[in-house]
């Protein structure tokens, strides 16, 4: 009789493609920044990120005045590849009971808490943003100042994170001028969206603090290959698929799953960022 063994039941490089598959999806502000593998297969683990910057407005010329050029520069900035790990351990008899999906559920929970740890790191660099107000998230009036920052002539989309807590504050605040999240329909930009308010929509977070959070503006066109449309206010770069790995305990009969994932988040934009609760 052929016996059934664990090695046989778990394939790393399966599980590894399902994490790598769902980890888009699972890091929540995803759709507030651009995902770049772009560095997949290269070396370093410190990376100078450039950004164009505006030369200004054009000048009104006279005739036969030569046009004086301006110098076309770029910021710079850096960001340090990061590893998020996380670690699941199965004994026999849970992969072999036949009771639930020990062996999907722990190829989610890896997938979930590298997700969560990018989306901890996304909320960090959002607080080192250095547009803000003073104010806290509760009242319409402070999301209108908040939007007041950004000086908008164009059409744009707009989110706000900000804590649970604020968020149900908010929601009494606006009144019948609150639309629900279930009404906003295809607009909504982060699942789950909590209502909107102010063209704003407020997504929940207990990344942030109670009386803080940030305003985001969207690119008008996230399709857009340009970088000055595509990248937006975040960049989450990707530097190497996920990799899942399985070691056994003889002694103890179980078998060890772990999954990291090398990566790096920042700030690309910090002008499409507003901060609430000051510039702590």
């Amino acid at each position: 009789m052929t016996q059934t063994k664990i090695a046989q039941m778990i394939n790393p490089e399966v599980m590894a493609d399902m994490v790598s598959a769902k980890l888009p999806k699972m890091i929540k502000f995803t759709p507030l920044a651009y995902v770049e593998r772009a560095l997949v297969g290269q070396p370093g683990t410190t990376i100078t990120v450039p950004k164009w910057e505006y030369s200004g407005d054009a000048k009104e010329i006279a005739e036969g005045v030569a046009i004086e050029p301006d110098q076309l520069t770029t910021a710079k900035s850096t960001m340090t590849i990061k590893k998020a790990g996380k670690g699941i351990e199965l004994t026999d008899e849970a992969v072999l009971s036949g009771h639930g999906d020990p062996l999907g559920q722990a190829t989610h929970q890896i997938a979930l808490a590298i997700a969560n740890k990018i989306d901890n790191d996304l909320a960090a660099v959002a607080a080192t943003a250095t547009q803000f107000i003073a104010e806290d998230p509760t009242l319409v009036a402070n999301i209108d100042k908040a939007l007041e920052v950004f000086e908008d002539e164009d059409d744009a989309r707009y989110v706000a994170i900000i804590n649970p807590k604020d968020a149900i504050k908010l929601k009494s605040d606006a009144g019948k001028n609150w639309l629900a999240g279930s009404e906003i329909g295809a607009d909504v930009v982060v699942s789950g969206t909590f209502g909107e308010v102010s063209g704003v929509q407020i997504v929940r977070s207990k990344k942030v603090d109670k009386g803080k959070g940030f305003l985001v503006k969207i690119s008008a066109d996230e399709t857009d290959t340009d970088d000055v449309t595509k990248y937006g206010a975040f960049v989450i770069n990707l530097k190497r698929e996920v990799v899942i790995e399985t070691d056994r305990d003889i002694l103890k009969k179980t078998t060890v799953i772990t999954g990291d994932e090398h990566y790096g988040v920042y700030l690309y934009d910090p002008t499409k960022v507003v901060k609430f609760g000051g510039n702590g």
